[in-house]
């Protein structure tokens, strides 16, 4: 993505209710799939400027992240995680069966990352059996000028991940959509603001709306959330993943 996002995401993802509510949604389903342990050893692969790195520590203290980006890891060493290295999803420096679970949100889709060879790495270094989570932009229909910012490569339906899965060795436990119940607004701004071919906007979608909104905003992912436990959402803005390794 465009260096000065990741500037932006450092500065609002704290308190960001897109953030926050997917970080929820994660630690809620990784405690489900693998309790935490003094000795369960996590990958955060694409961990970004380590917002989730860092609340996944307290009960996952052998958690590691890795990120292409030199600017995700200024910001990761700023916020004084020092368990991270600089490198690409395709090509872990990490030896086979180390991990019991991988978390990898918003990563896959980057112009960088290509879904396949990552997979296949993300299968060699989990345990038998070890925990896959993934978060990924869904639905080309709602590919818009924040996916320019960003360099998005591809948008995901959920057929097409549980193809992935299956294909890299995975047992696809349960794909769904998420943010299901904003989409009909965020596909009448998108429409609205198409992006113009050639063009590069100037800032992404990210930005901190005021408290209220805020709130209200993760008030409503909160809610999918808990839904979540028990059913799958038909669409959404993202499509979300738990997998294990056959």
């Amino acid at each position: 993505m465009e260096r000065r996002e990741y500037d932006t995401i450092r500065e609002v993802e704290d308190s960001h209710w897109w953030y926050q509510g997917l970080w929820e949604l994660t630690q809620r389903w990784l405690a489900s799939a693998v309790p935490a342990a003094s000795g369960c050893r996590l990958l955060d692969a694409g961990c970004g400027t380590g917002g989730l790195m860092s609340r996944l520590l307290p009960g996952y203290p052998g958690t590691v992240g890795l990120d292409l980006s030199e600017d995700a890891m200024r910001h990761c060493r700023q916020r004084g995680l020092l368990r991270v290295a600089r490198a690409s999803v395709e090509s872990l420096p990490l030896p086979p069966k180390c991990f019991d679970a991988i978390v990898s949100n918003d990563v896959l889709y980057h112009r960088t990352a290509h879904e396949a060879p990552a997979l296949e790495e993300f299968h060699r270094v989990l345990k038998p059996g070890g925990a896959l989570l993934m978060n990924l932009p869904a639905l080309e229909s709602m590919r818009g000028t924040h996916d320019v910012v960003v360099h998005t490569r591809r948008r995901f339906a959920k057929p097409e991940l549980v193809r992935l899965l299956s294909s890299a060795g995975f047992e696809p436990v349960r794909v769904t959509y998420r943010n299901c119940f904003l989409f009909p607004v965020a596909w009448l701004v998108r429409k609205l603001r198409r992006p113009v071919p050639g063009e590069v906007p100037e800032k992404s979608d990210v930005e901190l709306p005021g408290p209220l909104v805020n709130q209200t905003l993760l008030a409503i992912l909160r809610v999918e959330n808990l839904l979540l436990d028990s059913l799958d959402l038909p669409f959404g803005l993202s499509v979300f993943c738990l997998a294990r390794k056959r």
